[in-house]
Parts: structure tokens; C-alpha cells; sequence
């Protein structure tokens, strides 16, 4: 809403996968987009979970539906439809060419996607968590901007946030000298990073990270950021 969309007419959703922090503002957006006057069902897309997750959010918040319908409230807009994707789907989504793959592997979670976005000449490729597979480059080849995320092992140390779990959170997250390989691999145009490990990492900490292994253009994702491809 702060970018300046109605959250009732956003109609398409796309998960990569589900760590609770990639999915946990979901319900709330699904009651926002309903209360903002939603007037058809949402299309939800990601991997095989996705069904699940989807069916017990509805259940959970069917109390909170029937109320606000007993005020006077239409059900037009709970609706959602589940969209369940495998690696090598492709599909077209209001004008554009999508195509997803296992671009990225995640420590014990199999179920994982990556997504390539194509409309009008241009080309957006968002990797999703983990190290990338042999699966990331050719689907990146050429693309516009590559939106990655990484680790910074030394910063856990910085800040004295070691834990016993620690060494499996940054095994399960790409380095910043992957993530720099498959870009130049792929050939993209930019490079934009986010959701970097550990959270408290800088910006300014992200890039110089990434800077030592890779020259092109980088970009530093912040929230409402907008960049034009």
C-alpha cells in the first residue's frame, strides 16, 4: 500500500518456498486484500506445500471471516485458488512468460523454487534462498536483473550472535562468491541482493562482501525500492 497499489486488487502470489519468514505475513494480507475489497479469488503459486499451508491459514482465520460476514461483510474475495508448481513449469500470468526451477538448494527443504519473470523484451529472475544449483545460471542466462540472497559468515562473529545452530544457517545459504559466479554465468545485466544472513549484516557489509567477487552493477534491495529493467 505504501507503494501506491490497492491491496484489494492484487489477484497474484508467489512463494519460493516455506520458512515461516517467507510466509507468516500471509494471512494477514489475505484478510487486508479481502477487506479492501477483493472481488475475486486470489491465485496463490508455489511448490507442493503450498496446498497445505494454504488450506489451514483458511481454516484459521474462518472465525474471523464469519464474524466480520455476520456484520454485513460479503464473502466475495475469501476465495483462494492454489496453483501447485514443479521445476521446468512454465506458464503465463497477465501477459507474462513465467518459468520456474530448483535454482537454489536449501538445507533439508527439498521443496523449493526459483522464478524467472519475462514481459515486453525484459527479463526479472528472483534465485530464492540457498546455494545456487546448476539449475540457476541457465535459468538467469541473459536476464535483466538477478534478485539473490547470501550469507556473511564473519558477521556472526562481529556481533557476537554465534549459536549452537549457526554453522547449519550458514551451510544453508549461499556465499557471496556463488551467488557472483552464477550471475556471471547467467551473463545478467544487474545483480540486486536482499533477506542477507545474518539480518543484522549492513547493506554497505552485503556489498563490500559481494564486491570482492563481483565487478558488474550490484544493487542493494531495500523495502519499496523500485527498480526499473
Amino acid at each position: 500500500m505504501k507503494a501506491g497499489f490497492k491491496v484489494g486488487e492484487i489477484d497474484q502470489l508467489f512463494f519460493t518456498h516455506f520458512h515461516s519468514d517467507h510466509y507468516s505475513g500471509f494471512g494477514d494480507f489475505y484478510i487486508s486484500r479481502w477487506l479492501g475489497g477483493a472481488a475475486k479469488p486470489l491465485q496463490v503459486w508455489g511448490p507442493a506445500p503450498v496446498e497445505s499451508i494454504i488450506r489451514k491459514m483458511i481454516d484459521y482465520y474462518e472465525y474471523d471471516v464469519e464474524l466480520r460476514i455476520a456484520e454485513g461483510v460479503t464473502r466475495l474475495g475469501t476465495g483462494v485458488e492454489v496453483n501447485v508448481l514443479a521445476p521446468g513449469d512454465t506458464f503465463v500470468v497477465d501477459g507474462m512468460n513465467i518459468h520456474v526451477d530448483k535454482g537454489t538448494r536449501h538445507g533439508n527443504v527439498d521443496d523449493i523454487l526459483s522464478y524467472r519473470f519475462d514481459a515486453e523484451g525484459r527479463s526479472v529472475v528472483i534465485a530464492s534462498d540457498g546455494s545456487p544449483t546448476d539449475k540457476l545460471a541457465p535459468l538467469a542466462k541473459g536476464a535483466n536483473l538477478l534478485l539473490a540472497h547470501f550469507c556473511v559468515p564473519h558477521i556472526y562473529e562481529k556481533y557476537g550472535t554465534t549459536r549452537p545452530f549457526t554453522p547449519f544457517v550458514i551451510a544453508h545459504h549461499a556465499s557471496a562468491e556463488e551467488v557472483a559466479d552464477a550471475a556471471k554465468e547467467a551473463g545478467v545485466e544487474r545483480l540486486a541482493f536482499s533477506h542477507i544472513v545474518p539480518p543484522m549484516t549492513s547493506n554497505q557489509e552485503a556489498l563490500e562482501e559481494l564486491s570482492k567477487f563481483y565487478q558488474g552493477e550490484i544493487l542493494a534491495g531495500e523495502d519499496l525500492m523500485r527498480i526499473k529493467v
